[in-house]
Parts: structure tokens; C-alpha cells; sequence
């Protein structure tokens, strides 16, 4: 870097499901996050990265000094990953930079961004997905402090707006879809496939309308157990699917396997024996898809996907609206904060760098006039290294918080001479 000033550039691109159907996003979503990992890093311009994915988006955070030229490379890199639907993808995909990509991780956090908006569950999948970029250290300074402001900003939003109140989740929207088609689901046999996140508020949702137990099947069968516990259900063995499924009214599958789970031809197997005459509903919540799509084609089978639920997603749009613009206030008010504190990242490896050539100076001095005052005992000494410790401190600090504010003003000029004229350079340089 030498002399001059990083410039730090935050870049998001993104591909979710305001402009995307299900099949794009299930072609661009990747599968094994380690290998995703190595090569979001091998993305031109990269310093920082981190992988955020649902079952709703794919997206990329990136730090950059190239902001620009890095966000195209990302943007072919996200659009070749599915080389089939490459136009298709191309034009589903986005990207922001810096303030904008600020603005958008702020909306994620709050639930503005969310298919259903206000929805709790964002929050955790946000805060796991700067846990994983940094084990495989794709998160550094930059994208930790932002993680953890955007997050801080969220849990801000949900407290002073109640924009997550009632019913906010993936989960019972597509409660709500079942009940929109079937009426009651009192009486109803339920099947919910998984039992991690999404299966879990699916189920806490359908035990709100529906008195019959409800079963609940995973690869783990102890999980199964522990969720079927809880909302007084039962749980399944995954082998013994079929005895469950043969006369269930609905199934939610919300598994996260990388194959299909329930196939038009098992299904058809499962239909052969079923007693129940009433038209078999599956909704499958999972990315990648796990119920094959030609299941459809069956004539007592409905399938619908995460691409369904839209139209009640929509709804509870219009009925947080009010929640939505307090949000967006606190948003913006928030924005200005962050956007500052990135900026003084900007010369934080000068100030860094500064204040090293200078603690380097006081210790060579310090030993030089020790060494002449040999007659101190240890006492006098401390109270000497404290003193230039002190007077080192008081008299870089204006000159350090200066250098800051500059910053936070976009005053480029005037840091760079402030550079010039101490001839400060980041520990990088070094």
C-alpha cells in the first residue's frame, strides 16, 4: 500500500427471490460451502468474503479496493455457475456497492428484505453465515464489524418496531398456504420433513391449528424425537417415511439434502397404497429442492414450492407497512454510523502504522536515557516509561482523531497530506 490510503470497498451481489424463481436460485445456490469459499477468494480484487445463503437468496459480501471491477467479476462468477440458464441468471442478478450494499445488508438484518417481512429466523441465518466465512477465513476486520453492527441494527428494528410480531416466518407462511387450499387443518394428518430450523417453525405453526399429533421425521432421529416432545407430536424414523406419508394430507418437506428425497416414482408407490382418497398436498421449503418437480403429474398430488407462497407474503407486506417505514428510519439513521466507521477503516493501517514508528521511538529513547541514569531504582523507572508513555499518547491523539474525521468526511486531500507530512506508513509496508 505504501504511503497512500487503502481504499476499502464493501460489494454485494446478490441473487433472491424478488427476482429470481426457485430453479435460478437452486442453480446458482452452492453445495459445498468449503469449495464455495476457495474460490469466492480467487475472485478478482477479493480481500474479504462471506457466503450468506437461504432459501431465498444467494449472496456475496465482499471487501474490495477494486469495488467496481470486483463486483463484475463476482457478477460472471454467480451467473456462470448455472451455464444452462446463464441469460436467465444474468439478469436476476444484482449488485451494490459500498453505501447501497451497506443499506441492503441493513434491510436483510431487519426483515425488509425477507419474503415474509419481519421474519425472526433472518437474523440467526445472518449471524451463522459470519461464523462459517470466518472459520474458513473469508470474514477479516471489515465484514466483522459490519456483521455485528447489522446484526446489533436488527435486533434494534424488531424491539422498537414490532415488525416481527404474529405470525413472520417461511415456516408458517406456508402454514398459511395449507390452510388457504384445504380450509381447516384441524382434523388433518401432517407430515413435516426435518427438523432443524425451518421444519421447527413449521411445526410450532401447524401445532397452533391442528389438534391431531403431528409427525415429524428426520435423519437424525433424535432430533425428530426431542421437536416431537416439545409440540407433543411424533417422531419417525426416515426409512419408515412411507407409513406416515401413505395417508397424510400434507406433507412440508424442509430438508436440506443435495438429491431429491420424495420422487415421482417413490410417491407413486406411496399413492398405490394409500387409503386416503383426499388429494395429497406437498410443500416443499427445502434449497436445493428435494421433491422432484415431476411429482406434480400425479393425479392426487399437489405440489407447491417457495415460489407459492408470494402472494401471502404480499399480504402480511401491506399489513406491517406501517413497521416497514419505522424500520427504514431506524435504517437510515444507523446507516450513517456504519458508513462513517467504515470510512475510518480506511486509515486504520496508517494510524496503525503511525503509532508503531512512534511507540518504536519512545522505547530506543527510553533505553538510551535509562542507560544514562543508572542510579534508578525500579520504581523511578516505571514512573518514567508511564511519563513518555503519556506524553506519546497526548500528543498523537488529536492528531490520530483528525486523521479519522478526515476520513469519515471523504476529505482524501487532507489525509493524504497529513500522511506526506508525518510520513506515516501501514504496518503492511513495513
Amino acid at each position: 500500500m505504501g504511503d497512500s490510503v487503502k481504499r476499502i470497498n464493501v460489494v454485494n451481489v446478490r441473487i433472491t427471490h424478488k427476482t429470481a424463481h426457485v430453479p435460478i436460485l437452486e442453480a446458482v445456490a452452492f453445495k459445498e460451502k468449503e469449495n464455495a469459499y476457495k474460490e469466492i477468494r480467487s475472485i478478482k480484487g477479493v480481500e474479504e468474503c462471506l457466503l450468506l445463503q437461504t432459501c431465498n437468496r444467494v449472496e456475496l459480501y465482499l471487501v474490495s479496493q477494486k469495488g467496481e471491477e470486483t463486483a463484475k467479476a463476482a457478477f460472471e462468477y454467480l451467473a456462470q455457475r448455472t451455464p444452462i440458464q446463464i441469460e436467465a441468471a444474468s439478469k436476476a442478478i444484482e449488485y451494490s456497492i459500498n453505501k447501497e450494499a451497506l443499506n441492503h445488508l441493513l434491510r436483510v438484518t431487519s426483515g425488509l428484505e425477507s419474503m415474509v417481512i419481519g421474519e425472526d429466523q433472518v437474523i440467526n441465518q445472518v449471524w451463522e453465515s459470519y461464523l462459517e466465512a470466518e472459520k474458513a477465513n473469508g470474514a477479516g476486520p471489515v465484514l466483522k464489524q459490519l456483521f455485528n453492527r447489522s446484526v446489533n441494527v436488527g435486533r434494534r428494528v424488531r424491539k422498537e418496531t414490532g415488525i416481527n410480531k404474529g405470525a413472520v416466518s417461511v415456516g408458517s407462511a406456508a402454514v398459511e398456504l395449507a390452510e388457504n387450499l384445504l380450509g381447516i387443518l384441524n382434523e388433518k394428518k401432517i407430515l413435516v420433513m426435518g427438523a432443524g430450523e425451518t421444519g421447527t417453525l413449521v411445526a410450532k405453526a401447524m401445532t397452533r391449528r391442528c389438534l391431531s399429533p403431528i409427525f415429524i421425521a428426520n435423519r437424525t432421529h433424535e432430533r425428530a424425537q426431542r421437536l416431537a416432545e416439545e409440540l407433543h407430536g411424533q417422531a419417525v424414523k426416515f426409512d419408515k417415511l412411507g407409513e406416515v406419508l401413505v395417508d397424510s394430507d400434507v406433507v412440508f418437506c424442509c430438508t436440506s439434502a443435495p438429491h431429491y428425497l420424495l420422487t415421482r416414482e417413490n410417491v407413486s408407490k406411496f399413492l398405490a397404497s394409500r387409503q386416503n382418497k383426499d388429494t395429497l398436498l406437498i410443500i416443499d421449503l427445502s434449497n436445493p429442492r428435494n421433491v422432484e418437480q415431476k411429482t406434480n403429474e400425479l393425479p392426487s398430488v399437489k405440489l407447491y414450492n417457495i415460489d407459492d407462497l408470494h402472494l401471502i407474503a404480499e399480504k402480511n407486506k401491506i399489513e406491517r407497512a406501517k413497521s416497514v417505514k419505522d424500520a427504514s428510519r431506524i435504517i437510515e439513521e444507523e446507516l450513517v454510523t456504519i458508513e462513517r466507521a467504515l470510512k475510518t477503516e480506511n486509515v486504520s493501517e496508517i494510524i496503525s502504522g503511525l503509532l508503531s514508528q512512534a511507540e518504536e521511538i519512545r522505547e530506543r529513547e527510553l533505553l538510551k536515557a535509562l542507560n544514562k541514569m543508572s542510579d534508578l531504582d525500579e520504581r523511578e523507572k516505571k514512573v518514567v516509561d508511564n511519563l513518555t508513555s503519556i506524553l506519546l499518547k497526548q500528543t498523537f491523539l488529536p492528531l490520530v482523531e483528525n486523521l479519522r474525521k478526515a476520513a469519515a468526511k471523504d476529505d482524501s486531500e487532507l489525509v493524504e497530506a497529513a500522511i506526506k507530512l508525518i510520513g506515516a506508513k501501514s504496518d503492511q509496508s513495513k
